[in-house]
């Protein structure tokens, strides 16, 4: 079995967290790529999918929104789960802000992708890499600067990723 864990990340940070999913999965004995998103290129060899995106202005990112569209066939037919790394607002932020997402955002993205789980973890910001434009919006949106990623969170995703797929036989044809 073979699973694909690839992020869309504007800056790092949702890569990061990409990379400890995919270490999870690795201890528990599953083979997984890890990829930044723009460096797929073909899906036939892999089992299952963990697929993730930045979120910006309460939205996927681009690449990640048009990758998802691209290969959404290919998620219906095997074992996919999302999530998403931008919840920034609050002190401190957390994780499953239901306005870090546009309204109605997760739903559809699981829907089109058949997905098992939309899962948004909150972020890191560190104003010193940002824009003009993406610190006009950080600032009206009174986002907290820092790390408020919860590693505990992300690997406890990981592991339940992980049982699913152990526990569902992925990769021996019996789903």
């Amino acid at each position: 079995m073979t699973v694909l864990v690839a992020a869309a990340s504007k800056h790092g940070a949702t890569r990061e967290i990409a990379a400890r999913i995919g270490a999870r999965l690795t201890e528990r004995g599953i083979d997984v790529d890890v990829k930044n998103l723009e460096q797929v290129e073909e899906l036939g060899g892999y089992d299952a999918f963990v697929i993730g995106s930045g979120i910006y202005l309460g939205n996927w990112l681009k690449q990640a929104r048009r990758f998802l569209d691209a290969h959404a066939a290919e998620f219906g037919e095997r074992p996919t789960w999302l999530f998403a790394s931008g919840s920034i607002v609050g002190d401190p932020p957390i994780a499953d802000d239901p306005n870090a997402l546009r309204a109605g955002l997760a739903e559809r993205l699981v829907e089109r992708t058949h997905a098992r789980e939309h899962k948004l973890f909150a972020g890191k910001l560190d104003t010193s890499t940002l824009g003009v434009l993406e610190k006009a919006a950080v600032r009206g949106a009174h986002a907290s600067d820092g790390d408020h990623r919860n590693w505990q969170a992300i690997e406890e995703w990981g592991d339940s990723i992980a049982h699913e797929l152990e526990s569902r036989h992925i990769g021996s044809g019996i789903a």
